[in-house]
């Protein structure tokens, strides 16, 4: 059922996942969710790809938000991976290299969430986000609110769920949301452009560390443990091959060959 809903691609060192789901405006349900969990985490094992790129299928929505009829039934049909909302979302995080929301038209409610959950968001001038749960008579789940106040801050998480309006991707980008707006007819060339910009120009282990020392300062204080980590990190990547090739690149004005170690 779920090869139905969504589409795996892999070209080079970059991987898309498309959710496939035209004629409902590509909705998430528990089965997409999961997949796209189980998809990263796969990913995170193999380590070959180090770009991902997430989009709807078409040009009329990245996602208009959760399958109404199955948000009921959402804690219990994870199984043993709990909440597929919550696993699939969690699964961007811990993907050791960058996830980038590629936006056309709607990106609603969980649409939103997940466009605001990737590393990096390129949207089309044409693209609309919203969270309308108030308009819904719902309140979202704590992680949602969550991560809008990592990414956009309380003031604009404000806007966002107690409004229930929608906005355009050039309102989203000054919110703190989007990262780049587009004109719609060069969305997927800039975005694969720096998704194979990102896979095949830099160190592995550079973009694993960073992403998580960055994760780690925006989920609260640091503890003393997680300072000692990134201490390893960057112990680990100075002494690493890649580290070398890349002085040794510089010094021979050539682009340097990374192999994550």
């Amino acid at each position: 059922m779920t090869e139905e809903l969504v589409i795996v691609e892999r070209r080079g060192r970059v991987s898309t996942f498309t959710i496939s789901r035209p004629d409902k405006l590509n909705s998430v349900n528990p089965e997409i969710m999961l997949r796209l969990g189980d998809t990263l985490t796969a990913l995170k094992e193999e380590d070959e790809v180090r770009a991902v790129v997430i989009r709807g299928s078409g040009s009329q929505a990245f996602s208009s938000g959760y399958d109404i009829g199955r948000i009921g039934g959402v804690p219990q049909e994870g199984g043993p991976r709990g909440n597929p909302l919550e696993y699939g979302l969690a699964a961007i995080v811990s993907c050791p290299y960058p996830v980038i929301a590629m936006v056309y038209g709607y990106a609603l409610g969980a649409g939103c969430h997940l466009a605001a959950t990737c590393d990096l968001c390129i949207a089309a001038d044409t693209a609309l986000f919203g969270m309308p749960p108030a308009k819904l008579g719902l309140v979202y789940p704590l992680e949602g609110y969550q991560q809008f106040v990592s990414r956009v801050g309380p003031s604009y998480a404000k806007q966002f769920f107690l409004t229930g309006r929608q906005f355009s991707a050039q309102q989203a980008k000054e919110m703190g949301l989007v990262h780049q707006v587009v004109a719609e007819a060069e969305l997927e060339a800039t975005v694969y452009q720096l998704a194979e910009e990102i896979a095949e120009e830099n160190a592995p282990l550079s973009m694993k560390g960073s992403k998580l020392i960055i994760n780690k300062l925006a989920a609260g204080p640091l503890t003393e443990e997680d300072e000692q980590e990134f201490r390893r990190w960057m112990a680990q990547a100075f002494m690493s091959e890649d580290a070398r090739e890349a002085r040794a690149a510089f010094k021979e004005k050539r682009k340097p060959l990374f192999k994550g170690r």
